[in-house]
């Protein structure tokens, strides 16, 4: 089993990786180090053995119950990935990316087209957190898929990993992150793993999403009815609302009156 990061540029200055973890540093310059820094991500240069990928911001925070829940996962006969607290559908994913000035719409556009044509199931789409990865031996098929799409979907990860998923048809499990995080870790809405540097770049204008969403509408067949929380991400100064509303509901919280309440007692075991 390998553990692997990806520090380039010196990203995190001060990484703590534990001797367990390999650091990748010397990686294929692509002119934009977010890309460049992807590249081993996706196509994993440890594809002939269970691997676990950890983003470069979050290995300080593992341990010795990381290891324990890695060997329960990788015993497992298929692929694992960790469901994001937020569980986008794809236009809430592409609504995002453009109100974050990460990708623009003619990509989202182009994209979509291109997915749509090539038989993709927008309605069955699945929002990752691909901040950790365990990846079982001989996966090299998904990983060329989803850096084949990636190259075209922009600097986020995620829309092109759910494509790839789908248009392979590999097999998956996966559970609500919080309640993997936390089996090692603090994922509650003020918990330490979501103090860290991620995410802080930017490529666009920030821009109302709304056009964006109506367009990709019409493209994927998806209707705006269908989602519940698209009335709050299509409004600017609610995004952060909806945000932790939506790590709330995964956590067992909710956001009431201006604060996270805890509304259930969860506990979920990787089984």
């Amino acid at each position: 089993m390998k553990f692997y990061t990806i520090n380039t540029n010196n990203y995190i200055e001060d990484l703590q990786a534990p001797d367990w973890v390999e650091v990748l540093t010397d990686v294929e310059d692509l002119g934009d180090p977010v890309r460049s820094s992807r590249k081993d991500k996706i196509l994993c240069p440890f594809a002939d053995e269970d691997s676990v990928y950890v983003d470069a911001s979050k290995v300080h925070l593992l341990n010795d119950q990381f290891l324990e829940l890695s060997k329960e996962i990788l015993s497992k006969e298929h692929f694992f990935v960790m469901q994001h607290p937020h569980e986008h559908s794809y236009l809430e994913e592409c609504a995002e990316y453009v109100q974050n000035g990460w990708v623009d719409e003619q990509t989202l556009y182009r994209y979509s087209c291109e997915a749509k044509n090539l038989g993709y199931d927008f309605g069955k789409h699945f929002s990752p957190l691909c901040t950790i990865l365990w990846r079982k031996a001989g996966m090299q098929r998904f990983n060329q898929e989803w850096w084949k799409w990636y190259q075209r979907g922009g600097v986020r990860d995620q829309l092109s990993f759910s494509t790839a998923l789908q248009m392979t048809g590999t097999k998956f499990e996966t559970l609500p992150s919080v309640s993997v995080i936390n089996r090692f870790s603090d994922a509650h809405p003020d918990g330490v793993w979501w103090k860290n540097r991620q995410g802080d770049y930017k490529y666009y204008e920030s821009k109302d999403p709304s056009h964006t969403v109506n367009l990709l509408s019409s493209v994927t067949g998806l209707s705006l009815l269908r989602y519940r929380t698209l009335d709050v991400v299509l409004k600017d100064e609610n995004l952060n609302y909806y945000t932790k509303r939506m790590i709330g509901k995964v956590s067992g919280y909710t956001w009431v009156d201006g604060d996270l309440k805890l509304t259930a007692s969860k506990s979920v075991k990787f089984q």
